[in-house]
């Protein structure tokens, strides 16, 4: 029995397992169901799904079937007693009774569930008909294509043209039209821009009718969209860009008349057509071979309102075909129009100061890195992704020790083998029968997710079902996770498709080809000025020398091609004009820039669909998975009768104070999968590191995986926000954190073999907690049993204190269990996935958070996870150690240990060589020797740098010896640098190695000092708590607060953490830990304030900053000095409610930017988000100024990684690049930013908040007297 269960049993609710979609359950989510007045919560437990495994969503007509038979029996057995009641009453000279009293009450239930079991036949026996058709019988109903207009003028208008003659065609009818000037023009209709994201309900509708187009539902979306438009409150909706997609459908038809329907629509909107709109027309007559007097008329109408014929074929996309339809039509009016050629856009130059050096003119010292593979490699592997993603999934071997081939095993496998391919069945009819139904919903203007459902085959989308139901955990997940995921997937798989059909596929292979030329170590290119070709390098560092070409001359000659003799000799290409003869400055090519020069067609960007379609697609299609999908019963229960019973089941559980809707699988399905043990795992092909290097970023929303839908920057499921902003900005301002990214993913990375081997006998042999190797689930705690078991304590006479007892034991276990397999589960994943990967060559493709932030897209397995995830990676690429790179090799030995952190580096050094037998040891014998390196810090880390070090010094010459190893250099408390950068705070500085100095200056220790500082002055005047303290305030108590502070935590999070190392002490009273919790936060936050004034008060003038604006009603935003946009996503959330079917989907949206700030996440989160805003442009100029040295970098936020050889020539640009940023006037600049973002309307002047804020933002704090330069000569800055 749940612990779950217990723990709300105290409180007397009675607990039930109801059926999945029972009537009268609907109940939100993160809300308690209401019925009859009580409240329910409805959870379930496995134990007790054990007990009631024949439990689950039985038909309707057994239930009333059974029900009948019971009355039946029971009216028989009543009119029985009644009758020989009755004989004995006449036999006594009783009355007689009344007629009515003759029929039993079981009889009148038997006839009303006779007529209703009756009226149940009826509509099963409709919907079998309805499905035998196929949905067909929607077609033979007549869709709506005429409009109905409000503007009465248009309306008479159209209703005489129908009523013509054929002397009045469609095609006069639309140059009278296309004449009409818009009946209304408001804010609100001028505010519809075409090209604007879309939120909310315009972002619905919009992707609802271009995915009718996408199937080939063009008359339901016309449909629709009359609909929508006949309706006065429904038209407000309506944008320009749903009518010319309606509008492009019938053109690509040759559809005039439906087209000019729509036409009528769009000025009875008040909208004017714009370059889209002709397009369509045009493109349309080009098709119907209309007469030139139409098209000219047509030509004259769009020149009259200011649109450029050129235009059409240079602001519009459109394929290849329907751009020859367009130009069949122009050339019939005007015969001598010649396709512009597409002009280069000019020049784009960054304008930051801090990238200058990046995208000036260099000398010959770049030194941009190649990969170390040959292009024919690099092709191969290239086609091995392209494979993959087509795919759309990525089917892994399990790492998990496979069971013996028993006959119970073999038997268990082959019932799932009969099952999936009954479910397979069962769940394509749901399909189709939920299909029906949906394309109703729509022929009724309703909302209907039909299109949505028809972009997959029934096929694929069988398959990602019962992928779903394959991983889907024994505890269960969550309704809303699953229907997101579900929904993401079915978009991804049609973006996927969509590329597929539009020839980009065949694009893509052509220039990614030429692309490869770029980074391949063999191919042979010529420098723009010495003529000389550059030796191919087997091993070891290789860079762009002499793979230089002339980006100017490329944008000069738009139509020539990279792969020409002209820049590489290797590949052939077309022909090309002679380069120009005059002298040309070679230039070092960044890969983005590369790219760009090849001149990749340019696709129409398609529309992401909103969270409330995602979340409402998966929904329903996790409602297909409970409903179709259902097993034996004898299954769970060898002596049950052969009924079918779910296989899923429907749940609500409390997480934290809200209650949600759990799906859950049948305990009984859980146990066959497991004896089956396929060993088999299915992932996202985005969900697996690339087999070929990424994509170059190039915009906002292109670069990474080669056909996978991307976003640059990463944000809250369903806010665009961030997007927005994106789009808006020049491409040259965010050209810096392109090429950051695209840096930071051509990161060539292979598996670590030898401490894989250790750690996978370590995961089938019980595991190991203390090494991170998660335990089995058979090593997971068991429910107590005898006079302890659950059952047990139900009894009356068990007293409330052991059952409260009990239930908290219950809750421990059942947590611990749920915990142990989370880790389990994640280290099958990330151990599997490396298995699969072992000796191959694999890319982290890398975005970054709305603070510009960098993350690598792959979540199993990655450098941004544990030690265990850490030590698994190692560079494809090595380099020589050289001279220095032993030494720098041991230093991170002894770093990983957690020894010596505050000594020099010559002490760690030397630390390393007394310790060298101990390395040894554990090179060699790591599991049956001394085991030093178990007691490390990082412990397999540090086992993997034991082996390094072993390999190096066994070598002939260390120094030529070819690493593959990442050595990493640490931030200081690196939030409390740059604190101290921005005001200049020397003090702080001195604290957080900024400054020079022999040894490592350890922030947290100081702050410990100066909080005894404090304790003892209040002790000597007899604070309790004060003298309680003493020898208890450590480096360990205040670390954690410390480190927090800077990223914005309170008082009252700091009491905490402080609270939680008080009660890890095993001799201090625990009585004092509140009162000492609490006195310690205050003195740790006065040892900031003293230790750290200048960090203090930029904290408070950024905290004031933002609540202001916040009261003024916007979000913060703000620009790095790296060119990228901020907003913070705080708003006040708006609730968004899916009703129906299993539960009502209830979930938080904040989409939408007019919505009102959340304040105090707005004042909370402007100043961890600001430093973290600048803490990753350091990460980034640091990038791309050890690329262009030719060096291997990359980063886990203020951690950063090279070769050992490069450690030096890191640090030098780490720190380099760190005064260089804080040279720029940053405060000051965000100041003059916020100041005309949120007080230059003339109207904000008699807004008092804003009267405030303006005052704030010139009160810029004073910066104090530490010298930036001193951060160039601090050897542990980053160390």
């Amino acid at each position: 029995m749940s612990a779950l269960r217990w723990g709300r049993g105290v409180a007397g609710l009675r607990r039930a397992l109801w059926p999945a979609g029972r009537h009268g359950l609907l109940t939100e989510e993160g809300t308690l169901g209401v019925i009859g007045g009580r409240r329910r919560s409805l959870s379930a437990s496995p134990c007790e799904q054990d007990r009631r495994k024949d439990w689950g969503h039985v038909e309707l007509l057994e239930v009333l079937e059974a029900r009948v038979r019971q009355l039946q029996a029971e009216s028989e057995a009543e009119v029985t007693v009644k009758k020989v009641a009755m004989a004995q009453a006449s036999e006594a000279g009783g009355i007689q009774p009344p007629r009515k009293a003759q029929m039993g009450a079981g009889d009148r239930w038997a006839q009303k569930l006779d007529e209703e079991q009756r009226l149940m036949e009826r509509r099963k026996e409709q919907l079998r008909e309805r499905v035998q058709k196929g949905g067909k019988r929607l077609w033979r109903v007549e869709l709506r294509k005429e409009p109905r207009l409000l503007s009465r003028k248009l309306a008479k208008q159209l209703q005489r043209w129908q009523k013509g003659t054929p002397q009045s065609p469609w095609e006069e009818q639309l140059e009278q039209l296309l004449q009409e000037a818009p009946q209304r023009l408001s804010c609100e209709e001028a505010s519809r821009d075409p090209e604007a994201k879309l939120e909310g309900q315009q972002q619905k509708l919009l992707s609802f009718l271009e995915c009718c187009l996408h199937t080939g539902h063009l008359p339901l979306a016309h449909h629709v969209l009359v609909t929508y438009h006949s309706r006065s409150q429904q038209q407000k909706l309506l944008t320009l860009a749903m009518y010319n997609a309606v509008m492009l459908g019938w053109a690509r038809e040759g559809s005039f008349k439906e087209l000019v329907y729509v036409f009528f629509m769009v000025k009875d909107a008040g909208l004017t057509p714009d370059l889209l709109s002709y397009a369509a027309a045009l493109q349309c007559m080009g098709r119907l071979d209309q007469d030139t007097d139409t098209i000219r008329r047509c030509l004259k109408q769009m020149a009259q309102d200011g649109l450029q014929l050129e235009g059409l074929f240079t602001s519009v996309l459109l394929s290849e075909e329907e751009r020859a339809e367009l130009l069949k039509a122009v050339r019939k009016a005007k015969p001598t129009f010649s396709v512009p050629c597409p002009r280069p856009p000019p020049p784009q130059v960054n304008t930051s100061p801090l990238l200058r050096e990046i995208y000036a003119k260099p000398n010959c010292t770049v030194s941009y890195p190649r990969l170390h593979l040959p292009l024919k490699k690099l092709q191969e592997l290239f086609q091995q992704q392209l494979s993959m993603e087509l795919a759309t999934t990525v089917t892994v071997e399990s790492v998990e020790k496979a069971p013996p081939l028993t006959k119970e095993v073999l038997h268990a496998r082959q019932t799932l083998t009969i099952l999936r391919a009954q479910w397979e069945k069962a769940l394509c009819r749901e399909l189709q029968e939920t299909k029906e139904s949906e394309a109703y919903a729509a022929h009724e203007g309703r909302s209907s997710l039909f299109p949505y459902l028809c972009l997959l085959s029934e096929k694929e989308l069988v398959e990602m079902l019962l992928q779903t139901l394959q991983v889907l955990p024994a505890h269960g997940e969550s309704l809303f996770y699953l229907a997101h995921r579900l929904g993401q997937r079915v978009f991804n798989r049609h973006m996927v498709q969509r590329k597929q059909l539009s020839n980009q596929v065949q694009v893509l292979e052509k220039q990614y080809s030429k692309y490869l030329h770029l980074l391949a170590s063999d191919t042979q290119v010529r420098s723009g000025s010495s003529g000389r070709k550059r030796k191919p390098h087997a091993e070891g560092p290789s860079s762009l020398w002499g793979s230089w070409i002339c980006l100017s001359t490329l944008l000069r000659f738009p139509h020539m091609t990279l792969g020409g003799n002209w820049v590489s000799s290797s590949v052939p290409g077309p022909s090309a004009p002679d380069p120009p003869t005059y002298p040309q400055v070679a230039e070092p090519c960044l890969p983005r820039q590369y790219w760009e020069a090849l001149g990749l067609p340019e696709y129409p960007q398609e529309q992401p669909w909103s969270l409330s379609v995602l979340v409402q697609l998966g929904k329903r299609l996790a409602e297909m998975l409970v409903q179709a999908v259902r097993m034996p019963s004898n299954l769970a229960t060898p002596r049950d009768s052969n009924t079918l019973i779910p296989v899923l089941y429907h749940v609500y559980s409390f997480r934290s104070f809200r209650q949600i809707g759990i799906l859950k699988p049948h305990p009984a399905f859980r146990q066959l999968l497991e004896t089956a043990a396929e060993g088999t795992l299915t992932f996202e092909s985005t969900e697996v590191p690339m087999l070929c290097p990424p994509l170059p970023w190039t915009s906002p929303h292109s670069g990474a995986f080669l056909l996978s839908p991307t976003k640059m920057m990463r944000s809250v499921e369903g806010t665009q926000q961030h997007q927005v902003l994106l789009e808006r900005c020049r491409p040259a301002e965010l050209h810096g954190a392109l090429d950051a990214l695209t840096q930071l993913g051509n990161c060539a990375w292979q598996v670590n073999g030898p401490v894989l081997d250790l750690v996978l006998e370590l995961f089938n042999n019980k595991g190991c907690p203390h090494l991170g190797v998660p335990a089995p689930p058979l090593e997971a705690p068991r429910p107590p049993e005898g006079r302890q078991a659950p059952d047990a304590c139900l009894q009356p006479n068990v007293p409330p204190t052991q059952k409260a007892e009990l239930r908290r034991e219950l809750a421990r276990r059942l947590k611990m269990a749920r915990e142990m397999h989370s880790l389990r589960t994640e280290a099958l994943y990330r151990l599997s996935m490396a298995q699969h990967l072992r000796g191959r060559i694999f890319w982290l493709p890398h975005n970054m958070d709305f603070r510009g932030r960098t993350y690598p897209f792959p979540p199993h397995f990655n450098h941004l996870g544990s030690d265990l995830a850490r030590a698994l990676l190692e560079f494809a690429q090595g380099r020589p150690l050289g001279p220095q790179g032993l030494n720098w090799l041991k230093i991170h030995l002894v770093n990983l240990t957690g020894l010596k952190k505050h000594e020099s580096l010559q002490a760690r050094r030397d630390l390393a060589d007394e310790l060298m037998e101990d390395i040894l040891d554990s090179a060699d014998r790591p599991m049956t020797g001394r085991k030093w390196w178990m007691e490390a810090d990082e412990p397999w880390q540090t086992l993997a740098c034991c082996m390094e070090i072993a390999r190096a010094v066994r070598a002939p010459d260390p120094t030529a010896y070819v690493s593959h190893f990442p050595v990493h250099q640490d931030g200081s408390c690196n939030g409390l640098q740059h604190y101290a950068a921005l005001g200049r705070d020397s003090a702080g500085a001195a604290s957080v190695n900024l400054m020079p100095s022999d040894l490592p200056q350890d922030v947290y220790s100081g702050v410990a000092a100066q909080v005894e500082v404090f304790r003892r002055q209040d002790a000597e005047q007899g604070m309790r708590v004060a003298q309680v303290l003493e020898g208890f305030i450590s480096r360990k108590v205040v670390k954690q607060t410390v480190m927090t502070v800077v990223y914005g935590v309170t008082r009252y999070g700091g009491r905490l953490q402080i609270e939680r190392r008080l009660r890890e002490l095993q001799d201090f009273p625990q009585e004092f830990v509140w009162e000492a919790s609490h006195y310690l936060v205050r003195q740790v936050f006065n040892s900031l304030q003293e230790m750290f004034s200048g960090t203090r008060s930029i904290q408070r003038w950024l905290t004031d900053s933002a609540r202001l604006i916040a009261h003024m009603g916007s979000a913060v935003e703000w620009v790095t000095p790296l060119g990228i946009p901020i907003i913070q996503p705080y708003h006040r959330d708006s609730k968004v409610t899916i009703k129906g079917g299993l539960q009502n989907l209830s979930f938080n949206s904040s989409v939408d930017t007019s919505q009102k700030p959340n304040t105090l996440k707005q004042k909370n989160g402007f100043p961890p988000n600001f430093i973290h805003s600048l803490d990753s442009s350091h990460m980034m100029l640091t990038a791309l100024h050890c690329y262009r040295k030719g060096l291997t970098f990359v980063s886990v936020h203020d951690c950063f990684w090279t070769h050992a050889a490069d450690v030096a020539v890191m640090n030098q640009v780490c720190r380099e690049q760190f005064v260089q940023l804080h040279s720029q006037p940053i405060l000051h600049d965000l100041s003059r930013f916020l100041r005309n973002r949120f007080c230059s309307d003339p109207r904000a002047s008699k807004n008092i908040w804003a009267s405030r804020l303006m005052d704030t933002l010139l009160s810029v704090p004073k910066p104090g007297t530490f010298d930036l330069e001193q951060v160039k000569h601090s050897t542990y800055f980053f160390s």
